[in-house]
């Protein structure tokens, strides 16, 4: 039910358009000692070749984060989430970087059907759990704005108890949402020199 705010960060749930959806998964480094956690479901930047969880609103996302791997000791570890301050060695997250992919979050306030398509909105900074592995990301709901934010919502989760036009089932919606606020929409090619 969406009468409770739960923020557990961003879920991959589609590609846009008529493509199969491959979720458009990549591997990037992880930088040993990062000392940040990432968890499941959080946006993450790009720093100096190197995965980091977004920390302001202004960074261009280049994705969302969904495990990682990586050496520590000598041992292979894999986990949905990259224990702050881990010294290891070919660390790796894996980030569902694809412009085109959808996402599943929930609103830390409510939002309405007018706002679908039409406003976009910055993300909840929201600590996550080091049990789940899972983000405190969430859709700030009072960041709406036509200008600049990092996610668009594009349509509402067709569940039970998440419905939008209904005022108790509207206090946190889960919504479908796209990164508009993409490293990929503001890359640059710089002219030729002749």
């Amino acid at each position: 039910m969406t009468t409770t705010k739960a923020l557990d960060g961003l879920r991959p749930s589609r590609k846009r358009g008529a493509a199969a959806n491959s979720t458009g998964g990549n591997e990037y480094p992880i930088a040993s000692g990062y000392a940040s956690n990432i968890f499941t479901g959080d946006v993450v930047v790009n720093a100096a070749g190197y995965v980091n969880v977004l920390t302001t609103t202004t960074q261009k996302a280049m994705g969302v984060f969904v495990g990682c791997r990586y050496v520590a000791n000598g041992e292979p570890k894999w986990s949905a989430y990259w224990p702050s301050g881990t010294s290891a060695t070919d660390a790796y997250a894996m980030v569902i970087d694809d412009p085109a992919a959808t996402f599943i979050v929930q609103a830390d306030a409510s939002v309405s059907i007018g706002d679908i398509n039409s406003q976009n909105f910055n993300v909840t900074l929201g600590a996550g759990s080091t049990v789940t592995g899972r983000s405190g990301f969430g859709i700030n709901a009072g960041t709406r704005t036509t200008g600049v934010g990092m996610l668009r919502p594009i349509a509402v989760l067709a569940e039970p108890g998440n419905d939008i036009d209904v005022a108790a089932e509207r206090a946190y919606p889960k919504l479908e949402v796209r990164i508009v606020k993409h490293v990929d929409a503001y890359i640059s090619a710089d002219a030729s020199v002749n």
